[in-house]
């Protein structure tokens, strides 16, 4: 027997929906949107949307990601919005990302902080170090050891992929340093260290 339009539709499988991870971003950097949009590739559950505009402090990253979550068809129980942004160096970057913190903390937006810049989480990918760079120069200079090709605004993610748990227990063991070791009251202060982990997991294990 054949079945009717209404049953047939009634009995349709529905397409699962996709976690929405909001990421806002700092406008002059691509290099964190690059990296995610191609760890979104190997992920079947989640779809990243980014912020647009040229903001490059703290403060206005997260006020864009709140803008966007606003914007969006949010489920509060499933999906995530971040802000990603690098703590650079000077106190004046310090006190951004207390501001910045406070807005997050009200939103439930989580910070996604790196310190000097987002380069040390590739770096944790190949080497765990508590080495203090003197500048996001310094940095990339290291990482080129082991990714000769690296450049801002550039992602090679295939050399990345297979060493992410790698990275995520660098992290870790470097933040547990900086516990044990550092005087400052907050950990972002700490240089070298980045929470990228804390979101890699987080994706990972749902």
């Amino acid at each position: 027997m054949v079945r009717n339009i209404k049953e047939f539709k009634k009995n349709k499988p529905t397409r699962e929906r996709k976690v929405l991870v909001i990421v806002g971003t700092e406008g002059k950097n691509k290099t964190e949107q690059l990296y995610l949009k191609e760890f979104e590739k190997t992920q079947r559950k989640y779809h990243f949307i980014f912020t647009k505009g040229d903001d490059t402090d703290p403060e206005n990253i997260v006020k864009n990601t709140i803008k966007m979550l606003k914007k969006e068809d949010i489920d509060k129980k499933s999906d995530i919005a971040i802000s990603v942004f690098d703590m650079d160096f000077g106190e004046e970057r310090k006190e951004q990302f207390l501001k910045a913190k406070k807005i997050a903390e009200k939103s439930k937006i989580m910070l996604i902080t790196s310190n000097p810049c987002f380069e040390i989480w590739f770096l944790l990918h190949f080497e765990y170090s508590t080495k203090q760079f003197t500048s996001s120069d310094d940095l990339l200079s290291f990482l080129k050891k082991f990714d000769k090709d690296y450049a801002k605004n550039k992602c090679n993610f295939s050399i990345y992929q297979n060493l992410i748990n790698e990275a995520v227990k660098n992290c870790k063991k470097l933040d547990k340093y900086h516990l044990e070791n550092s005087n400052n009251s907050n950990i972002e202060f700490n240089n070298p260290r980045t929470d990228m982990y804390k979101l890699i997991e987080k994706l990972l294990m749902n």
